[in-house]
């Protein structure tokens, strides 16, 4: 028995007594849309999903099948706009941003196992796309599509971002000797290509990693919100967790770029917290010169007080204390996703001026996935204005509350790509772009501009 719910939802319930496979195929229009579990109530087995979205209202045929047993029903539903409820339409943030994101912060391990969760969108709304790769040798399990609420919330615009949750169970004891159960990458076949590609640098992208080493999760703050100042949903694990695999980004796209560890190499973490991802590079870069800034004091004296490197507390405004053209590397992971137009310039000619001449900046800002992600909260007048723009700096973020002086400061700043190759060029050359590389937020790579440039732009 099929039935449809407006706009766009297909409901489907068998006989009580059925014995039905796992998933059943859907097809919209003649072409394959979606496979989607069948689940167990109390009333028998069922299912349930997202048909695809429209700009129009407008008919859909749809057939539903099974392995084995052939078509099992079909209908033809009048499927409508899906809208936010501000009144934006899931199309027009499609439109922007098309492809799945995916968070993994979860991880647990009982000395044997170890279990990751966390959710990734269905690949073009079908949770059958979605695939996880290890290397060879390794045993491991994969439960997915499992329900999702939060991300169906968030994701709204999403064709059943519901049914996005994952569990990964790595068995260590049975991989093989010589594999590798401490990375994997999510794999599926309808990925846009990108004019900035990330398939042949190892670790950015879709690729996760797990901490290997246990001391890694030795001390972190234990003082008020430190420790979930900016990701309130934090806990030492998930911090452990990110904070790595966020590392291991940071130093593939460093040494693809020529940026490596070794004796000397001075690497600079602007916007470093609480060392979430700083101390991740100096236990793995030991021959390195590893610093950390922020304009959170409190944070700054506990990294002093706790990590190996030296810490320095930031202005709100440049200049900073750093040497001119001191630095082989600098990475700052959501720093420009919280200052003003303004402000962003004053600190990438400082940056400028503290990078070495064949230095590499990896600086992060909140692009199209960020703009997607927060569209739940947007109106179609806002959407008009940003698509105009491609900038905006108006929403105060809360975060740095009674820890920084200025109460305006701190902000939540979204830009588009094509903004960012505009604004930022001033003085530091942007050498390349990688949508979504650490968590929603695009990566920039930033090279000096020489004196003769600057003065011929």
């Amino acid at each position: 028995m099929l039935a449809f719910q407006p706009p766009c939802r297909l409901l489907g319930r068998f006989l009580p007594g059925a014995d039905p496979h796992a998933s059943v195929n859907v097809s919209c229009d003649g072409r394959h849309w979606a496979r989607v579990p069948v689940t167990q109530d109390a009333d028998g087995p069922n299912f349930a999903l997202d048909l695809p979205s429209v700009a129009k209202t407008r008919p859909i045929d749809i057939a539903i099948t099974s392995i084995g047993e052939g078509l099992l029903g079909a209908m033809t539903a009048r499927v409508q706009p899906r809208l936010n409820a501000h009144g934006l339409a899931a199309a027009s943030v499609l439109a922007v941003h098309d492809q799945p994101q995916f968070g993994a912060p979860w991880m647990s391990f009982d000395g044997a196992r170890i279990v990751v969760s966390g959710s990734h969108l269905p690949p073009g709304g079908d949770p059958g796309q979605l695939s996880v790769r290890f290397g060879p040798g390794v045993a491991f399990e994969v439960a997915y599509p499992l329900p999702s609420p939060e991300f169906e919330h968030h994701f709204w615009y999403w064709p059943n971002g519901g049914l996005s949750n994952f569990q990964i169970t790595i068995d260590l004891a049975s991989s093989a000797a010589g594999s590798d159960p401490f990375s994997f990458e999510f794999v599926y076949p309808t990925a846009a290509p990108s004019s900035h590609s990330t398939d042949g640098i190892q670790g950015v992208g879709r690729k996760v990693y797990i901490p290997r080493r246990l001391d890694s999760a030795v001390c972190f703050p234990r003082d008020s919100n430190q420790l979930t100042r900016v990701q309130t949903w934090s806990n030492d694990l998930s911090v452990n967790f990110t904070g790595y695999s966020a590392f291991k980004t940071i130093e593939s796209l460093f040494g693809h770029y020529g940026v490596r560890a070794g004796p000397g190499v001075t690497i600079l973490d602007w916007g470093c917290g609480h060392g979430r991802v700083t101390r991740h590079l100096i236990q793995n870069w030991p021959e390195a010169r590893i610093s950390g800034a922020d304009v959170d004091r409190q944070n700054v004296e506990w990294c002093n007080a706790h990590l190996d490197g030296d810490f320095v507390t930031l202005p709100l405004r440049p200049p900073s204390s750093i040497a001119d053209a001191s630095l082989d590397g600098i990475f700052g992971i959501s720093v420009m996703t919280h200052l003003t137009a303004d402000v962003q310039q004053l600190w990438l000619k400082e940056i400028a001026r503290i990078l070495k001449p064949d230095g590499v900046a990896l600086i992060t800002f909140a692009g199209f996935a960020a703009v997607s992600f927060a569209s739940v909260f947007r109106s179609p007048e806002w959407w008009q204005r940003w698509q105009e723009t491609e900038f905006d700096d108006e929403q105060h973020d809360p975060a740095l509350d009674g820890k920084i002086d200025d109460g305006t400061y701190y902000r939540n700043t979204l830009q588009s790509p094509s903004y960012t190759l505009g604004a930022w060029g001033d003085y530091l050359e942007i050498v390349d772009i990688y949508p979504g590389a650490i968590g929603n937020q695009d990566v920039a790579v930033l090279r000096r501009r020489n004196a003769a440039k600057r003065s011929a732009s």
